[in-house]
């Protein structure tokens, strides 16, 4: 039972029949999408916002692809995280899956992009980095995981551009994981990474690395010496954000309970403990604003993709 939209004097139909919930992980663990995962576990279970059990599956390979195709084969207990990979995978001709083979339910949260470089590069900023790349793109290759067209590279591409740096002139090199780009970052295979804030910060706690740009409009209070993009001269501001979505052929009924309970979810103050351990950004969109986000966004990248 719902226990705390029933609490709160609502009256929703019977949620979920008698299954338990699945959440679909379509990556490995300990990545951004499994991150958003645990944290709506953890506050379903502290809210006792069902009496069923709820599991986290791992699905990887394919940029996403195995555990969206994975969704489809589901019933309405199941719901999968998801981010704008979905859209760029078919932008790129890596699936035919299309945004609306999938019932939107919910966009939780946004972070903001990095670029990091080894602690002994001569790199100091990232002006110094597109001044190299400039000069010799070749000779210095940009790390992102796990998916070519993902945000790590769109992002980065589009900041080079900002400098009127041809992104088709760029080299970006792919990594499976985190682990893997870290590695090829410390030995030298790639000059600098494009990733998410949190991956980055984690990096930067543990490991030789400096973050030296980020994407948000202003220095973040947990990270106050690393500078934006905007103030090295290079106008973008780019949001990394991730959802949640159920198969396509879930109902009305199956989606309004979901929709409840994720906005019971998001309105937690447990939620608001989430954001603030992983450093992410509110960022809720409910089912009807996500299904307009993802319209929006796919129309944009498709235009950022057909630059050159």
């Amino acid at each position: 039972m719902i226990v705390l939209l029933l609490a709160a004097g609502c009256s929703p139909d019977p949620p979920l029949a008698d299954q338990e919930v699945t959440i679909i992980v379509p990556g490995a663990p300990d990545g951004g999408w499994d991150a958003l995962a645990m944290s709506i576990k953890r506050v379903m279970e502290k809210e006792e916002l069902t009496d069923k059990e709820i599991r986290i599956v791992y699905k990887e390979g394919d940029g996403g692809e195995n555990g969206w195709s994975r969704l489809n084969e589901s019933g309405s207990g199941t719901i999968a995280i998801n981010s704008s990979l979905l859209l760029t995978n078919e932008l790129l001709g890596h699936s035919t899956l299309h945004f609306s083979d999938f019932t939107p339910l919910a966009t939780m949260a946004s972070e903001w992009q990095t670029v990091i470089v080894p602690e002994d590069s001569p790199i100091q900023s990232i002006t110094d980095l597109m001044h190299i790349l400039r000069q010799n793109p070749e000779q210095h290759p940009v790390g992102i995981e796990p998916q070519f067209g993902n945000d790590d590279q769109i992002a980065f591409a589009e900041a080079a551009r900002a400098q009127n740096l041809s992104a088709a002139s760029l080299r970006f090199f792919r990594y499976s994981n985190a682990d893997a780009l870290l590695q090829a970052l410390q030995s030298g295979e790639v000059a600098a990474a494009s990733l998410s804030s949190s991956q980055s910060e984690a990096f930067a706690a543990n490991e030789a690395v400096r973050i030296i740009a980020i994407s948000s409009p202003e220095r973040l209070g947990h990270l106050p010496n690393v500078p934006t993009w905007k103030e090295q001269g290079i106008d973008v501001v780019f949001p990394h954000w991730r959802g949640v979505m159920g198969p396509g052929d879930m109902s009305e009924r199956e989606k309004k309970q979901w929709q409840e309970l994720l906005t019971a979810v998001q309105s937690s103050p447990y939620w608001k403990e989430e954001l603030q351990e992983n450093h992410w950004t509110a960022f809720y969109r409910n089912s009807q604003d996500t299904e307009a986000l993802l319209e929006a966004d796919f129309k944009k990248y498709r235009y950022m993709m057909e630059q050159k």
